[in-house]
């Protein structure tokens, strides 16, 4: 919050009050002396013999306070403040749990890396932003819904579990339908047709996917990424792994090569409005972590400026302090000099 005037340039008006004060004061002087040049005291005793001594001051302190209040509500003060959209703070993790990522081209394998990384982002998002968890191998599953409640995500991200199959395109599918239905209610987002955006609005969240592969069942990731676009959610991906991944079968025990492929995860990003990332240590993938949080600034909306006017506030003051400067000058003033 900053204080501020909408009309600085009429505070040169306090040079009034200000010269007002100087005149006081030489006043009081020039008083004071002349009262010292008349002998007879006693005779001014009996002409006046209620002076008003400390109280004039007070009555003239007010009048000078209640004009500076006046002339700071003439530059009308406000109160500047900024804060977020409703729409400004939803991220949902997209998280692939599918087999490859038991490869151990990454230290110490790309599921443990990809955990770690995950959970130092949730350290770095703002607490004001919601967060949300889905899984997504053969089957995707929602792990936490969008909550501000930072530890619910640490427990989700402990308690993922490696499955069979990559279903990128349903993942995107879904998890648009919980963004969306997140920031409205709308029947239409449970029938996988959402309403066009506001191209001018801010979007209702963005996703952030991670995954080391391509779609293997479901639908086809272009499919997902259309309906992401076409609900104004920006997705941002990140491949994860290197061209040499390998796991070994659990059923066969034969070693079967996982090389990562970031086309398609490429293809989201430029389709929905996103970022796409390639990583492949650990290092790199806090990196492009870190660099998504810096810019789901952007992405997510606009901080809106709220200018709360206060020169009523001022107003009020200089008027209370006025008209009670002018009802003790009545009371306490009354036939003194």
């Amino acid at each position: 919050m900053t204080f501020d005037f909408l009309a600085p340039e009429r505070l040169w008006l306090l040079l009034v009050p200000v010269a007002l004060a100087v005149l006081y004061v030489l006043a009081l002087r020039w008083r004071r002396g002349a009262v010292v040049r008349f002998t007879q005291l006693d005779v001014l005793d009996r002409v006046a013999p209620r002076r008003p001594r400390w109280r004039r001051h007070v009555v003239a302190g007010l009048q000078l306070a209640g004009l500076t209040a006046a002339v700071i509500a003439i530059a009308r003060p406000v109160d500047r403040t900024t804060e977020q959209t409703e729409t400004d703070g939803r991220i949902l993790m997209l998280f692939d749990v599918s087999l490859s990522m038991m490869a151990d081209d990454v230290d110490p394998d790309r599921f443990v890396a990809a955990q770690d990384a995950a959970r130092g982002f949730v350290d770095a998002v703002d607490p004001g932003v919601e967060l949300g968890l889905l899984s997504f191998s053969g089957l995707v599953t929602t792990e936490v819904d969008p909550t501000l409640e930072r530890d619910a995500m640490i427990r989700g991200i402990d308690g993922l579990e490696l499955a069979e199959s990559t279903a990128i395109g349903d993942a995107l599918i879904q998890g648009t339908r919980i963004i969306v239905d997140a920031a409205d209610d709308d029947p239409s987002v449970d029938t996988g047709e959402p309403e066009a955006p506001d191209e001018d609005a801010p979007p209702p969240g963005v996703i952030v996917l991670l995954s080391d592969g391509e779609t293997t069942v479901g639908t086809p990731t272009a499919d997902g990424a259309a309906l992401a676009a076409e609900a104004g959610v920006p997705v941002y991906t990140i491949a994860f792994g290197t061209e040499d991944g390998t796991i070994v079968d659990p059923d066969t025990g034969e070693v079967v090569p996982v090389p990562v492929r970031p086309l398609d995860l490429e293809g989201v990003a430029e389709a929905t409005g996103g970022a796409s990332f390639v990583a492949e240590t650990g290092d790199e993938l806090a990196s492009a972590y870190d660099e998504i949080s810096e810019r789901l600034g952007e992405t997510l909306g606009d901080e809106i400026e709220i200018i709360a006017e206060l020169t009523w506030r001022w107003a009020l003051a200089a008027f209370l302090l006025l008209a009670a400067a002018w009802a003790l000058s009545l009371w306490w003033l009354r036939g003194m000099v």
